[in-house]
């Protein structure tokens, strides 16, 4: 699989919370986007992948963890650019956690829902988790890899 890793991304700086400044965009063998911090061990904060159908895998704040991991309905809040949209999931296990311990949101959504434009806009996204705590989750994607993503999903 070739993935591109993509400079230029500005740093968000939340008090205790970590950077989301490695975007990984990719085209093979299906489009992919993934945002985690520079921290080693780090689990991710944005994971998606276009599926079939018109769909966005999507699995969001493992970083910060979201539910307990087990299945359970979960919802958090994303925010953009004067933009603010509630996702719906369920609270799963991160790949990553037997390093990091992370659960994350994840669901499927279809490329026309409101939360899609706002998480693959370009701009610095953030996240308010279940707890009702404000992270960052993208940062401002001067490179591009959030709409080249969307572009690529949408059959651009």
């Amino acid at each position: 699989m070739i993935r591109f890793i993509l400079a230029g991304v500005a740093a968000l700086a939340l008090p205790l919370s970590p950077a989301v400044a490695k975007t990984t965009w990719g085209g093979k063998p299906r489009p992919y986007l993934e945002a985690r911090p520079t921290e080693e061990e780090s689990d991710a904060a944005v994971r998606a992948a276009c599926v079939f159908d018109g769909l966005i895998s999507l699995r969001l704040g493992a970083v910060y963890g979201v539910g307990k991991g087990n299945g359970e309905p979960v919802s958090v809040k994303v925010e953009s650019d004067g933009k603010s949209v509630k996702v719906q999931g369920l609270s799963r296990k991160s790949p990553d956690i037997e390093m990091t311990g992370g659960t994350e949101l994840a669901a499927e959504l279809p490329l026309d829902d409101a939360a899609i434009d706002v998480l693959f806009g370009g701009k610095a996204v953030s996240i308010v988790t279940p707890d009702g705590k404000k992270h960052p989750l993208v940062d401002a994607d001067a490179s591009g890899a959030a709409k080249k993503f969307l572009k690529q999903c949408r059959g651009g």
